[in-house]
């Protein structure tokens, strides 16, 4: 299929779920695929084998493609081996899609970030494609995609002129805020402080002198500091298989892996104005996010530990 973005393919120890994305990537056929693998962890037995087979895989792909390399002797961890993956991806890259080894996109993800990439290569108000939807769908949606505030790293797609905003330390993110007028005051109470969690959780001192343990808080904030938009499509189209026990951050039995996938029409029907879809957002904001007062995010989680109630229902759908 030409015209196709690059996609950049970042992986660790997992074959199994590698192995599904890989599946689901062969039948469109990337012409140009960037890959990248962190190193083993010392004293983890057995997985020096395990990255050495995720590696054999990603230098194999069974489609006709160029591909391009960038594998690490040592563990880098989450936070700059992922980080460090996009940064060199975009060196070489206008634009491209980034999948984890645990996200499986539906066929038609890449066409359609294919075209929104280049519909909105020029507008620095929009800083990423999305390809998850943790919203309900919205079938009687006429465009074929809208805006969110909010990323989210299930599959996604961007461009070098938005990377460039991204940092990995956020010790200075509450003083550095104010300064551009937006965006957690305007948020709401439970919702603001709910970001600040998790920001927090970046510059937390760790006490043994390692990066931060995720890279992706650290996108969500460019979006918010410089009022950034990521475009939500309008169905749901990848689906995190990430669940097991080499699961980095996926809590056991999460309601949000494994979404159904629904293709999007091409040619894609673009929306009107460029602005967040507010009802898109509160949902997320409640039902994903969980950004409530203290006793309901704790009833909504204890629902989710114990697996009360319908998934659709913990999902808000």
């Amino acid at each position: 299929m030409s015209g196709l973005p690059p996609v950049l393919l970042i992986a660790f120890n997992r074959v199994d779920t590698l192995a599904e994305v890989i599946r689901a990537l062969a039948p469109v056929a990337p012409p140009l695929v960037y890959v990248a693998a962190d190193g083993p962890r010392a004293g983890r037995a057995g997985e020096a084998g395990r990255c050495a087979a995720v590696r054999a895989m990603l230098t194999d792909l069974p489609w006709r493609c160029e591909i391009r390399t960038r594998f690490l002797d040592a563990n880098a961890g989450c936070a700059l081996g992922v980080s460090g993956a996009i940064s060199w991806f975009f060196e070489h890259e206008e634009s491209g899609v980034i999948l984890e080894d645990d996200c499986v996109p539906d066929a038609s993800f890449l066409p359609f970030c294919a075209e929104v990439l280049a519909r909105h290569a020029g507008d620095e108000r929009v800083m990423s494609v999305l390809g998850t939807r943790l919203a309900p769908p919205a079938p009687a949606q006429r465009a074929s995609y809208s805006f969110t505030r909010f990323f989210s790293a299930w599959g996604w797609a961007s461009w070098r002129r938005a990377w460039t905003r991204y940092r990995l330390e956020l010790g200075d993110w509450r003083s550095a805020l104010p300064v551009h007028g937006r965006p957690l005051p305007d948020l709401g109470g439970p919702s603001n402080a709910g970001w600040g969690r998790k920001f927090d959780t970046v510059v937390r001192v760790r006490g043994d002198g390692r990066p931060p343990h995720t890279w992706d808080y650290q996108w969500s904030y460019a979006h918010m500091l410089h009022g950034g938009l990521a475009v939500l499509p309008r169905t749901n189209l990848v689906a995190n298989i990430g669940e097991g026990p080499d699961a980095t951050h996926i809590g056991r039995g999460s309601v949000w892996l494994n979404l159904p996938r629904t293709p999007v029409a091409l040619p894609l029907v673009p929306p009107g104005p460029i602005e967040s879809d507010a009802a898109a957002d509160l949902h997320r904001e409640r039902w994903h996010l969980n950004h409530r007062p203290w006793l309901a995010r704790k009833i909504w989680q204890f629902r989710n530990r114990h697996a009360i109630g319908g998934v659709d229902a913990r999902r808000g759908w």
